[in-house]
């Protein structure tokens, strides 16, 4: 069963990132995905570079795939973890699995332009990753350190991205499908900067998540570099408003992060690669 999970794992894997590669071509209905998001000019969409972060999630996603591939085949021989938070292939299954089906399906759903069809396949995104994070009890125990580099951290990246992208693509529905005064569109986007503060912060706190936090960080700098510049329809004070809140909100969270790494030394990465790696010698 676990060479099959592996297997379904990494398959769904290089279909997402080939899929995501083909759908920004603009050769499936002529237009990206950025390019959607800019016409439904919703204020939460961070500036456009901040989607470049699906690169590392990319990247990360096949290091967890590969990963879980060598532990089904290469070790398949050796004794297998009894442990549920170590043996993550059955743990996260079939809920890994499902999040790339739903990834997928989004793509599709946003450049056909049925958003609210894509709100619900990013919803089942995000519950499919929060299954997977809490079935490992991600980040709460003392994991070995390929546990925290090859599955913590993609997930970890993967959840903290669709957590972001979740409020931004609900917004974008309600955007487009509601006709809101702009003062109650800036009011509102304010609400969900500090929404998605109170979810990374809380992250950090109760889940020691730092990676995740770092994503929310990316995404609010991304928020306060879009609209540090003069934008059509919004007065000056909108956009400082917007901007500072957000700016304002990432610095405490990168301070909040600084200081829960700094009083959890002990399960430091570094140092938990450093055990490791003697372990082996």
């Amino acid at each position: 069963m676990k060479k099959l999970i592996a297997v379904l794992n990494l398959i769904s894997i290089i279909f997402l990132i080939a899929w995501n590669g083909y759908a920004n071509t603009g050769n499936y209905n002529g237009k990206t995905v950025g390019e959607l998001s800019a016409e439904y000019n919703n204020l939460f969409t961070p500036a456009s570079y901040a989607f470049s972060i699906w690169g590392l999630i990319f990247l990360m996603l096949l290091v967890f795939g590969i990963y879980g591939v060598y532990i089904a085949f290469a070790k398949a021989k050796q004794s297998q973890p009894t442990d549920y938070r170590v043996d993550f292939l059955k743990t996260t299954a079939p809920w890994f699995l499902l999040a790339n089906i739903f990834c997928s399906a989004w793509v599709a759903f946003w450049l056909d332009e049925m958003v609210g069809f894509s709100v619900i396949c990013m919803l089942g995104i995000l519950v499919s990753l929060v299954i997977c994070v809490k079935k490992l009890d991600m980040e709460i125990w003392d994991a070995p350190f390929p546990i925290i580099a090859f599955v913590w951290w993609p997930l970890c990246l993967y959840v903290g991205w669709i957590s972001v992208a979740t409020i931004a693509n609900i917004a974008a529905w309600l955007n487009g499908n509601f006709d809101f005064a702009i003062t109650t569109q800036v009011y509102a986007t304010m609400v969900m900067i500090v929404i998605a503060f109170v979810v990374n912060m809380a992250m950090v706190v109760y889940r020691n998540m730092r990676e995740f936090a770092l994503v929310g960080v990316w995404a609010l700098v991304a928020i306060f570099m879009r609209f540090n510049e003069p934008m059509d329809g919004l007065s000056k004070l909108a956009t400082s408003q917007i901007a500072y809140l957000a700016l304002g909100l990432a610095c405490v969270l990168t301070i909040a992060i600084a200081i829960h790494g700094s009083r959890n030394k002990k399960t430091n990465p570094y140092r938990k690669c450093i055990e490791w790696r003697d372990s082996k010698k």
